[in-house]
């Protein structure tokens, strides 16, 4: 059996998300992979290098005020208490609205950080 197929009746797939894909669902993708890619330069390096963005939740057909969930090294955690409204600062100023409304903290271990 012969299975070349023309390239013809192929569409790549970002084509056919641009498609389905609803707006709300692509900006909350876009916040998503800008907090996770750019965690560096949206907190800076002082809280960086004691954090990382874990999880990102949005309510229910809601495109702002998610909650943010970060692991922080244990022996930083109750610095890093201190610094939430700090850091939602930071994240809405990135983004120009309010993206962020609460963050979650959770200890991470000194080996898995």
């Amino acid at each position: 059996m012969n299975f070349t197929m023309k390239s013809k009746h192929f569409q790549k797939v970002s084509v056919l998300f641009e498609e389905i894909l609803p707006l709300n669902l692509k900006q909350k993708a876009f916040i998503y992979n800008n907090i996770f890619n750019n965690w560096k330069q949206i907190v800076g390096e002082d809280i960086s290098d004691i954090t990382i963005p874990s999880c990102l939740k949005f309510k229910k057909n809601k495109l702002f005020e998610a909650t943010l969930i970060i692991r922080v090294h244990e022996m930083c955690f109750s610095e890093v208490e201190l610094m939430i409204k700090k850091i939602i600062q930071r994240i809405n100023f990135f983004f120009g609205s309010n993206v962020v409304k609460k963050i979650i903290l959770k200890k991470t271990k000194l080996g898995s950080f």
